[in-house]
């Protein structure tokens, strides 16, 4: 013998196998209308449960204004967690990663403090640490010494700029040349940049050397600036200026 049952609970018409009816105006025969089930919680012979509504169309199916709230959520993880969106009818569905997504998370370093006389004693295609303070950090897993001024980072694409602003007060120097050696793979590969600029008090120059680059987890990479091959500056005079000489690293992809 196959018994079809339908329960109600404050209705004695429910719409389905299972009905709370929260509305008390709810009529007592015929399909409630879209206000009364707005308190409706009501589960189908498919199923399917509605909150909201009595014909859901999902195994969980909610309806109203703002309707789902997850409270106590714990980080996720953007190397591993999918990224949650909804389509046009409201169903969520998963897209990748954060990082498969290529979408781009920065660092930033700053240098908070001038540097006198830098590169003073740095021969041609050497390089000077820049002791850079780290602003922001989004990137998961990269980490940063700023006693040594070195970057760990995990595995992955990057966009790298190093930005700076300096002065160099001698006679005769009105061609600035500046290298950095950014990490490549397992290697480094050299950057050069070039700046022309008046002689003496009125020397204040400035540029942006950038390149991207891949790595393998726990690169390490020390912050540097070095004397470039095809300036007329050298020894004394050459002052690196703190807050806008800074770095900005972007992840952008595994």
């Amino acid at each position: 013998m196959n018994l079809c049952a339908q329960v109600g609970i404050n209705t004695s018409n429910p719409q389905g196998v299972f009905n709370i009816d929260g509305a008390k105006d709810n009529p007592a025969t015929g399909t409630p209308n879209a206000s009364q089930q707005a308190n409706d919680v009501a589960v189908t012979t498919a199923g399917n449960m509605g909150i909201g509504l009595t014909a859901p169309t999902n195994k969980l199916h909610v309806n109203g204004t703002n309707p789902l709230r997850l409270q106590g959520l714990t980080a996720g993880a953007m190397s591993t967690d999918l990224l949650t969106v909804a389509d046009a009818n409201g169903v969520l569905k998963t897209v990748g990663t954060l990082n498969s997504l290529s979408i781009p998370t920065a660092a930033i370093f700053r240098l908070a403090n001038s540097q006198a006389n830098f590169l003073n004693g740095i021969a041609e295609g050497s390089s000077s640490v820049v002791p850079m303070s780290m602003i922001k950090n989004s990137i998961e897993g990269m980490s940063y010494d700023a006693a040594t001024s070195t970057i760990t980072f995990p595995a992955g694409t990057y966009q790298m700029t190093f930005v700076y602003e300096a002065t160099h007060n001698a006679t005769g120097c009105t061609i600035s040349s500046y290298l950095v050696d950014f990490p490549l793979n397992a290697s480094t590969v050299r950057t050069v940049n070039t700046a022309e600029h008046n002689q003496g008090g009125t020397s204040n120059h400035g540029g942006a050397i950038a390149y991207s680059t891949a790595v393998p987890a726990n690169t390490t990479w020390q912050i540097r600036l070095g004397r470039g091959p095809s300036g007329n500056c050298s020894g004394a005079g050459m002052d690196l200026k703190n807050t806008s000489t800074q770095l900005l690293v972007l992840r952008i992809g595994n």
